[in-house]
């Protein structure tokens, strides 16, 4: 037994000085073969007498430990954190630049991780006796996810031009310090949980009964980070247009030190309520600001997630039913792709979420409510009629509707001054007639065909195109996505391409091919059965207000768009939300019905899978593009 605790602690230690030799020491740079074998055998022999010293400590201490905690608890809860810091090292690899720095965020991230994910495992543990997961339906939804994760990684590592592996991989020299570091951050957080876990703090009742939605909205955070990781490229400042979206310009307005003029009235708040929050994280990252871009829009869009489960738990209580309508609206066309775009369109969709729950939770109070409505309108003006239209519904009165409005317009006014004074020249002023009047570009017949396709009533068949390509955009592409089409400009630099839903030069649109029919109908047959379920009880349901206002929210956004825009997919992350809120409360009455929650998963499935080859062709198309570009 002596010998065997010598030679293990020899070993030990030789191995620990070889890693540290040749990650920190420069072992190379040593050309005499003396020099090197001191370098490594003299730091050896200190770590093998300390070793050999510590070890019967160690081997004591863990004796007297273990009935303090469960090994197969810890040992998943040790193994998932180990997976997710190694990706996450290979995606900051650029950030973190050094093995020191490798290893000062291995180990807290490892070491935090592993502590609280123990107590997270004893969670899901006791769950599968008696809580949310005792229901097969709820592992089937939980276990979608990571399987979804997983395979769009694979897919997008086809696209080395777009998803290169090594995005989420721990650089090889820096693999045999990630393993020790790994292994120290075990003993740390053992010691952690075994001598200090009455220090850290239980999750709150809160918490624990919020687990499903935070679990859904961290999933797809992963999901929306490798799609942005792959989609953010410099080849969107010069050769590729995404459904008319300006994600390269908009990475550069708010990831970089020195931001770029937003120049559109019409987002007039975005870079005093956006951009501070993604430079902070940006600015983490230090020359790589791109990498805090898609970390915050990856969160924004998770957050949509989140809220969505907490909307919908508030109405019925039921875990699975909200479980089910949060992934819901992550697996959406447009929220896989708005989700993941450095754009601010999900920043918009984030704070009308946000302005239901208020509603929801019957907030009337100004100081909460004009902040919210500041969002709104910060982002793009035209939401505030949105959050208008679910403050008459709910009896917010005339009156005080008329001082909320002023407010937030008063207030928006004298904040678009602040913005203007912080970074001169960078916004238009929507009050300003010949700023604003910039917008009607998007509206006038003169620009037909062009940057515009505004309804014409006294034109029948450019009524009827017009109500097709508007009913299409808003009842279905922003749900269920449809076979994209690519156009290959000979605009500079040649090719550009575009992908869209509707060429406006041709009068094309988007059509459903193959396995997307299926889907198609399925959300079709549901949302028309909570329309059904909507008119059925309107005067009996205690949600007919927030309906109303959310059928109004969609009508708003319906007529708006008759006459404003031409690729209205990309105005999609305004609406898609009212549909999967208005859902849930027109079906909730059978909110604990197996039946239900089996038919809303097997949609939610046919959506996911649908959904992912949307993502995959939109990889297939941009590829050769994103190639060419360094």
């Amino acid at each position: 037994m002596k010998f065997s605790r010598i030679f293990f602690s020899a070993l030990t230690g030789l191995l620990t000085s070889l890693i540290l030799a040749l990650t920190f020491f420069h072992y190379s740079n040593f050309p005499s073969l003396i020099d090197r074998l001191f370098l490594v055998l003299v730091p050896a022999l200190a770590f093998g007498i300390l070793y050999h010293q510590t070890f019967p400590a160690i081997s004591s201490w863990m004796r007297s430990i273990r009935p303090l905690f469960t090994i197969p608890y810890y040992l998943i809860s040790f193994f998932i954190t180990l997976n997710l810091t190694y990706g996450a090292i290979g995606f900051l690899r650029e950030v973190l630049r050094t093995p020191f720095g490798m290893f000062l965020f291995a180990v807290i991230a490892m070491t935090v991780g592993t502590t609280l994910g123990y107590f997270l495992v004893q969670h899901a543990a006791a769950s599968f006796r008696t809580g949310f997961l005792s229901k097969p339906l709820n592992i089937i939804l939980a276990l979608s996810l990571p399987i979804f994760w997983v395979a769009l990684i694979i897919n997008a590592s086809q696209y080395p031009s777009m998803f290169a592996i090594e995005y989420i991989l721990v650089p090889p020299a820096w693999m045999s310090l990630f393993l020790l570091t790994a292994l120290a951050s075990s003993i740390l957080s053992l010691f952690l949980i075994t001598n200090y876990s009455t220090l850290i703090p239980h999750y709150s009742l809160f918490t624990i009964h919020q687990l499903p939605g935070i679990y859904a909205s961290t999933f797809f955070f992963l999901i929306e980070l490798i799609i942005s990781r792959s989609l953010n490229h410099p080849a969107l400042e010069t050769n590729t247009v995404l459904f008319e979206a300006d994600a390269g310009p908009w990475m550069t307005i708010l990831a970089s030190p020195e931001s770029a003029p937003i120049n559109r009235a019409v987002h007039p708040l975005s870079l005093i309520l956006i951009r501070p929050l993604v430079r902070f994280v940006s600015g983490l990252m230090g020359e790589h600001y791109a990498l805090g871009g898609m970390i915050v829009v990856s969160l924004v869009a998770a957050a949509c997630v989140f809220m969505t489960w907490l909307f919908v738990k508030r109405v019925t209580n039921s875990s699975t039913y909200a479980f089910i309508f949060a992934i819901f609206l992550g697996s959406t066309a447009t929220h896989l792709l708005f989700g993941s775009l450095a754009e601010n369109y999900i920043f918009g969709a984030a704070a009308l979420i946000f302005f239901f729950l208020l509603i929801q939770s019957n907030e009337t109070r100004f100081s909460f409510l004009v902040p919210a409505g500041l969002l709104l309108f910060g982002i793009t003006i035209t939401n505030i009629a949105q959050g208008g239209i679910a403050l008459f519904f709910n009896k917010f009165g005339f009156k005080r509707l008329f001082q909320y409005s002023i407010l937030v317009f008063s207030l928006g006014i004298l904040l678009t001054l602040a913005t203007n004074i912080i970074y001169p020249k960078h916004i238009t002023y929507f009050f300003v007639p010949e700023d604003i009047a910039f917008e009607f570009n998007f509206v006038s017949p003169d620009n037909a065909g062009v940057l515009s396709d505004p309804i014409r009533l006294s034109d029948s068949q450019s009524f009827t195109r017009k109500l097709n390509v508007v009913s299409r955009s808003v009842l279905l592409y922003g749900i269920v996505a449809p076979d994209v089409i690519e156009s290959v400009s000979e605009k500079p630099p040649f090719p550009t391409i575009d992908l869209k839903t509707f060429d406006v030069r041709t009068g094309e649109l988007a059509s459903y091919k193959g396995f997307a029919n299926l889907p198609l109908v399925l959300w079709l047959v549901l949302f028309i059965s909570a329309f059904g379920m909507f008119v059925k009880n309107i005067q009996t349901s205690k949600h007919t207000p927030l309906m109303l206002s959310l059928l109004g929210a969609l009508g708003f956004n319906f007529i708006m768009h008759l006459f404003y825009g031409t690729e209205l997919f990309l105005y999609t992350s305004y609406w898609v939300y009212a549909f999967v809120l208005f859902i849930a409360l027109a079906l909730s009455d059978f909110s604990e019905s197996a039946w239900l929650q089996w038919g809303l998963a097997l949609i939610v499935f046919a959506l996911m899978f649908n959904n992912f080859n949307f993502i995959f062709n939109i990889f297939q198309a941009l590829a050769p593009f994103y190639a060419v570009v360094p």
